[in-house]
């Protein structure tokens, strides 16, 4: 039976993709209602606002030329991280990322949405932390320091935060990431009910280990990009929470990539604006699933 069920499975596949192969591809927008606006746009407003043109200067941002004539701010800016020296800071283990080969995790790579029982360990969300925006390097004869993902200009605008649920030897509070120091500072106390307060999709929440919750504080880009900074802090976050996926699936770990949240629910757990810092992005991570 079960051979039978696999081959009918299989059959409407190749049906499904010979379809797919056979039709012309389509402008769709008109037919889902993507083009039935009664007024301005604001994403289109907010895309051409966000345009760069040749010979042209934005005013406004004067950032960039108090970076190059201030050593002071210069030297500021290479510590991109926000501190909490007041509360209980915990070193983390160095990153042990095993032997996959990058080939390897790629094609392992899935959007895995159960997860096992196991809790996670602290040397697993170590690596995890330090894959996604640990420090990788410097800058020669400077004090920059280089994370491991790439960011326009070298300013960092992201923040990570931790939400342990089943990781061994962690307390289960709020945590912040400090990659300059590779430590965790802890913020407080979690919630019982975290998961369908904070997305529609909260078995996704209950159900992990841990999530990691991406954050940005613009004005560290937007002060000499001006409105483009928008743009390049939310490909940075995209930056780094592949550098997460990439890193659990060498780990052999069940993770998400979660955009779905309520954005001021999770910035209030957090303990943000919602402003001058606001979440991105959340990455539930567990054990792998039976």
């Amino acid at each position: 039976m079960t051979d039978l069920a696999d081959k009918h499975d299989t059959s409407e596949r190749a049906a499904a993709r010979a379809l797919a192969e056979s039709l012309a591809t389509a402008r769709v927008a008109a037919l889902v209602g993507a083009d039935d606006l009664d007024g301005p746009d604001p994403t289109e407003d907010y895309h051409e606002a966000s345009r760069i043109y040749p010979g042209c200067a934005d005013p406004h941002v004067t950032g960039a030329q108090r970076l190059e004539t201030s050593l002071e701010l210069r030297v500021s800016a290479t510590r991109s991280v926000k501190r909490h020296p007041h509360l209980p800071c915990v070193p983390l283990p160095p990153a042990e990322l095993g032997t996959m080969s990058l080939a390897e995790a790629l094609a392992t790579r899935r959007s895995r949405r159960t997860f096992g029982d196991r809790p996670l360990t602290v040397i697993e969300l170590a690596t995890l932390l330090h894959a996604a925006y640990g420090v990788s390097g410097d800058l020669a004869g400077t004090p920059q320091l280089l994370r491991t993902a790439p960011s326009g200009g070298a300013l960092y605008p992201l923040e990570l935060y931790l939400l342990p649920r089943r990781v061994a030897g962690l307390e289960a509070s709020l945590y912040h990431y400090d990659p300059l120091r590779h430590a965790l500072e802890r913020l407080g106390p979690l919630p019982i009910v975290m998961g369908s307060d904070l997305s529609p999709y909260g078995d996704l929440l209950d159900g992990c280990g841990a999530v990691i919750a991406i954050t940005a504080m613009f004005w560290r880009s937007r002060f000499k990009y001006g409105h483009r900074a928008y743009r390049f802090t939310l490909l940075e976050a995209g930056h780094v929470a592949q550098n997460a996926l990439l890193a659990a699936a060498s780990l052999g770990l069940a993770a998400v990539p979660l955009g779905g949240f309520y954005d001021r629910k999770v910035d209030a757990l957090l303990g943000v604006d919602g402003l001058q810092e606001a979440a991105l992005y959340l990455l539930p991570i567990g054990s792998a699933a039976g």
